[in-house]
């Protein structure tokens, strides 16, 4: 085994233990509605405030990697991911105080997930890059199943508050994978502007900003449907007379998000053997699509919506790492945390509006409507539209 593909496991993991509180919320909303007598729309709240706080320090922690060691900022913030989450299991009793611990989930995650892939970069030799960080990027569907997966089941086996702590310790321990895996380094200095996050330089290049875009649509169409994927689950099996109990449904749902794995590293493989822009604006077409027919679809019998769902997964991620590897080819090694730290803010602010969007269609439409669910998903598609109209708006420069 090579030192880069040794490092990039060992770096996948690490990330798979730092996010496993980040859907944890989500994997329990049809209970916490019931718990706390939440409406969709304040649900939706509580699930995007770890987007808005990840879209608000994102940018900041990931733009520090150009000048500090990006090793540093992964370890404080997976310890952060700890403390979020030992404060939701100890001290959560409602919306508000769900608020505050999920917007420090969302800090957490911002300080480890791009910021990991910093560390990773500018560690690894310019042969083989693009594909250890489409290993790296993938590695969020796995540790965003898993999210789900085990909170559900430790939530079966010690309740919502034990499964909070559980992961917890799990994001801890993410602190000692990085600090054992990496050795200090001092990152390559960005000349120029005292700013820490100064995106000027990387919005002129409009090569990576068709990316950026591409992947603000991405991360809008990712973040409602996992936020929203384990109710839907329930009220398709409903609605077709199937039953089904919360954890066998967050356990489709991590199958779901699971296979994103795969279905991310693939498409960066073929957008790498072909133009990468025409990749991407076939896959997201695909995905729109999809999205309206999952939610028209919402009534028929169960095994078709989780089949359909499962193309519609596939989709969802299939974009994910091919726009990344895009992004980081086009910035300068100095730039290259200021250019994720771009793409990261703007996808957050995307992130975050899309749960919300979700749930105010579902509380318009009437809770338990099918209605509502297409609706939900048509968002959702119309979204994941911006990679498309990016790239076709930036054709001429947007070449990876």
């Amino acid at each position: 085994m090579t030192a880069g593909l040794r490092l990039t496991l060992l770096l996948c993991g690490m990330q798979v233990l730092a996010l496993a509180g980040w859907l944890s919320f989500q994997a329990l909303i049809p209970m916490f509605r019931q718990l706390w007598g939440l409406s969709n729309a304040e649900a939706g709240w509580i699930a995007a405030i770890s987007y808005l706080t990840y879209a608000t320090f994102a940018p900041l922690l990931t733009a520090l990697t150009d000048r500090v060691d990006a090793r540093r900022v992964v370890i404080a913030s997976c310890g952060v991911s700890f403390l979020a989450a030992l404060g939701f299991g100890l001290l959560a009793e409602g919306f508000w105080s769900a608020v505050l611990f999920r917007a420090l989930t969302g800090i957490g995650v911002a300080g480890s997930y791009m910021p990991g892939l910093k560390a990773l970069s500018d560690r690894l030799a310019p042969e083989g890059q693009g594909r250890f960080q489409s290993f790296y990027t993938a590695s969020f569907s796995l540790g965003s199943a898993l999210s789900l997966f085990a909170t559900a089941l430790l939530a079966d086996l010690a309740g919502w508050r034990g499964a909070f702590l559980a992961v917890g310790v799990l994001a801890l321990s993410a602190s000692l994978v990085a600090l054992l895996s990496m050795r200090p380094q001092a990152p390559p200095m960005a000349p120029g502007s005292r700013l820490l996050f100064d995106p000027r330089p990387v919005l002129r290049d409009r090569r990576a900003l068709a990316y950026i875009l591409a992947y603000a649509g991405h991360a809008f169409e990712m973040a409602a449907f996992r936020t929203w994927i384990v109710a839907f689950l329930l009220f398709a099996a409903a609605a077709s007379g199937t039953t089904i109990e919360a954890a066998t449904a967050a356990a489709i749902a991590t199958g779901l998000v699971m296979i994103g794995l795969p279905a991310s590293i693939a498409g960066n493989e073929l957008a790498s053997r072909f133009p990468r822009p025409l990749v991407l604006t076939l896959i997201m077409c695909a995905s729109a699509a999809f999205a309206l027919l999952l939610g028209a679809i919402a009534a028929l019998p169960f095994p078709l919506v989780v089949a359909v769902a499962a193309v519609y997964a596939c989709l969802v991620m299939a974009d994910s790492a091919a726009i990344t590897v895009g992004t980081l080819a086009q910035a300068a090694p100095e730039r290259r945390g200021t250019a994720i730290a771009t793409q990261t803010a703007l996808a957050s602010v995307m992130a975050m509006a899309s749960p919300l969007l979700v749930g105010y269609a579902l509380d318009w439409a009437g809770d338990g409507e099918a209605a509502g669910w297409l609706l939900g998903f048509a968002i959702m598609g119309l979204g994941v539209m911006a990679g498309p109209l990016a790239f076709l708006g930036l054709a001429r420069t947007a070449k990876s």
